[in-house]
């Protein structure tokens, strides 16, 4: 696999017109002179344009909080597989993932990443890009692209069944293409898993391969990145202080696959059918 493809590391916009440029063309795009979260609300709204349906911070991703979510999800039971949920750690390098993927199909279909405040040493953000990781690995075995775009498996991740499965790979709304990984992505239970955890391990390697290899680039004071959440897989680095500060800006737009009626809880993933709205 050529990391130098399949790993994104975003230009700077000078416009909006050039930013939603960038976003098309390459995934995201680094904006600067973002002053305060209003401000970057209010970017995020204006890059989206008229397709915006909803865009509103959804957490900060600071030591204190890593420290408190950890101390939650701890507690909780291992799921049917024996899999207990980890929403990482600070100190340790992310796995290479899209936001939202406790929500299924309510995951944002856009996001960004707004720096407060930047840390001295670690931290650094890596981009990559699923379609091109997908490309690759379908050119290199044509049975595991048939799998990829044909064989749905399970997206939920432990203690938060979605109840419905798909593929990796799938066209959505306005011919839009969605490619999804995260680190418990598995088959569905059943007579065929056997045969598909080779598939599923394969894609996750791959991925991984990326994170670890890839190149990196550093989001400074004011700095945010643009992303499209349906192409682009993204993580940062291990950091260690305290004051680094990253919001996390999730977004629906006109081609999600469906937008939710009210804030989703990442602690506690409940999907409950009567709080959503297509």
């Amino acid at each position: 696999m050529d990391l130098r493809t399949v790993n994104c590391v975003p230009r700077t916009a000078t416009s909006i017109e050039h930013a939603r440029a960038l976003i098309a063309r390459d995934g995201a795009a680094i904006v600067t002179g973002i002053a305060s979260l209003d401000a970057a609300v209010a970017y995020g709204e204006e890059v989206l344009g008229e397709r915006a349906i909803r865009v509103r911070p959804q957490f900060e991703a600071t030591k204190a909080n890593s420290e408190m979510e950890s101390a939650v999800v701890v507690l909780e039971l291992p799921d049917a597989r024996g899999r207990k949920r980890d929403l990482g750690r600070y100190d340790l390098m992310q796995p290479a993932h899209y936001d939202g993927y406790s929500f299924g199909d309510y995951s944002p279909d856009h996001m960004f990443l707004w720096c407060e405040r930047p840390c001295s040493q670690g931290g650094a953000s890596f981009l990559v890009d699923a379609y091109a990781v997908l490309e690759q690995l379908s050119a290199e075995d044509p049975e595991f692209a048939r799998f990829a775009w044909h064989t749905a498996i399970d997206h939920s991740e432990p203690g938060a069944p979605q109840g419905i499965h798909a593929p990796i790979a799938r066209t959505v709304h306005g011919s839009r293409m969605q490619v999804r990984s995260h680190p418990y992505q598995a088959p569905v239970m059943g007579p065929d898993e056997a045969e598909h955890w080779p598939y599923v391990e394969r894609w996750g390697r791959a991925v991984a391969a990326a994170r670890t290899f890839g190149p990196r680039f550093r989001l400074g004071a004011g700095e945010m990145v643009c992303i499209d959440n349906y192409r682009l897989l993204h993580g940062r680095d291990a950091f260690v202080e305290p004051e680094r500060k990253v919001v996390s800006i999730w977004a629906w737009t006109t081609s999600a696959m469906a937008v939710p009626d009210g804030v989703l809880d990442i602690l506690h993933p409940e999907l409950p059918a009567s709080a959503m709205a297509n």
